[in-house]
């Protein structure tokens, strides 16, 4: 038996010793001694609990609802099906990006020990041991300091060097070495720390958003068309208003307020805009992210109003649809503590701000240009170490 897991038995279970060659016996027991006399004046009787004090009251309360919450993350842990079952089912990768060899290229990377980024690649379904595409590109940015949840979109489509090899796109970094590499050529390029990444199949998108009861959010008339022509077009549907059908009047800011299964949901986050020969949805990278950063928007506030049971069961169908260069206790960490981010303030941000790229034509492809690299990477910082909710709106939310 481990040295862990007897510790585990001796606070629970009165230090038994299950097993002789456990190198921590209980202590020898001390023999009994004898009752001391009685004092020449007792002290008075303990108050009864009604008569307590209202401060010892207050301690008392203190005590029992942290008691209380132990026993609660105990019953998540085991009684529902166990958060470590769960976990286990993601995979490990160990194609962990060399930060140093990325920091010895272009100086020390920016990181800040009260904020934890963690980078998202959204792939589609991909053959064993290829990359695939990826689609979504978020960074995560949980700090700690400002008590902020900030999201950051890198836009596929910028053409930049990638660490160690040519210029081209960025998602081309995903498809040539795969999360590894897309995390090195974005640290390279922008001279932040990336702490962790992980990697979702669109499958397992689609599972959250129907695990949790689906999510509602604001959309155009045209988005709603676009849903129900991807959904027909693809046979998932027989109707092409699917949505359109079901909408109500809009709202007074000229959106329809939607709700959206996973399906719906993940059309939505695909959308660029698409055309063929009887339909035109106007639309570009730019609306894409922004899609996307409002979809996990919405999928976060519908957690908070989840049950644990829905979410046990959401997440244990998810959990083999999800690589990460995580370890285990840092899942357990971040999960444990994720109810408490959600409660942050999130704030949104895109690369490359709307002023600070040009539209080229490279090698036939349509890219994105960077005009000032330096200043891209300055702002970024600001926006992930320094900037504050409440503060001034973001350039890139606004356009």
């Amino acid at each position: 038996m481990k040295k862990g897991e007897y510790r585990f038995q001796e606070v629970f279970f009165n230090g038994h010793p299950a097993n002789k060659q456990n190198p921590h016996p209980p202590p020898p027991r001390k023999s009994k001694a004898a009752p001391p006399p009685p004092p020449e004046n007792p002290p008075p009787p303990p108050v009864p609990e009604a008569k307590m004090p209202k401060e010892r009251r207050k301690k008392h309360r203190h005590i029992l609802l942290k008691l209380m919450i132990i026993l609660t993350v105990l019953l998540i842990l085991g009684g529902t099906g166990g958060a470590f079952i769960i976990i286990s089912r993601i995979e490990y990768v160990r194609d962990v990006p060399d930060h140093e060899a990325v920091s010895d290229a272009v100086g020390e990377l920016k990181s800040d020990s009260q904020v934890y980024n963690i980078m998202i690649f959204g792939q589609d379904k991909h053959q064993e041991n290829e990359n695939g595409r990826a689609d979504t590109m978020l960074l995560i940015s949980i700090d700690k300091k400002h008590h902020a949840l900030k999201q950051t979109s890198f836009l596929r489509d910028m053409y930049l060097p990638i660490f160690g090899k040519y210029e081209d796109r960025l998602n081309a970094a995903f498809a040539i070495g795969g999360a590894k590499l897309a995390v090195e050529t974005i640290e390279y390029n922008f001279r932040i720390k990336i702490d962790n990444y992980i990697i979702v199949d669109f499958d397992s998108f689609v599972s959250i958003v129907n695990g949790i009861g689906g999510i509602d959010i604001q959309l155009t008339g045209d988005e709603i068309n676009y849903i129900d022509w991807q959904s027909y077009r693809n046979r998932q549907v027989e109707s092409e208003h699917e949505l359109d059908s079901v909408k109500l009047a809009p709202n007074e800011l000229g959106g329809y307020d939607m709700h959206l299964n996973g399906r719906q949901a993940l059309w939505h986050a695909r959308n660029r805009g698409e055309s063929d020969d009887t339909h035109y949805f106007k639309g570009d990278d730019f609306d894409r992210t922004k899609r996307q950063r409002e979809v996990i928007s919405a999928i976060m506030d519908k957690i908070k109003s989840t049950s644990y049971a829905d979410l046990v069961k959401t997440m244990y169908e998810v959990a083999p649809m999800v690589a990460t260069d995580m370890n285990f206790g840092s899942v357990l960490s971040t999960v444990m503590s994720m109810f408490r981010y959600l409660r942050y303030e999130r704030l949104e941000y895109r690369v490359p701000q709307s002023f600070n790229y040009t539209d080229q034509t490279i090698n036939g492809a349509d890219v994105l240009v960077v005009d000032n690299l330096e200043e891209e990477a300055n702002a970024l910082h600001e926006f992930i170490f320094n900037k504050e909710p409440g503060s001034q709106k973001d350039s890139e939310v606004s356009s």
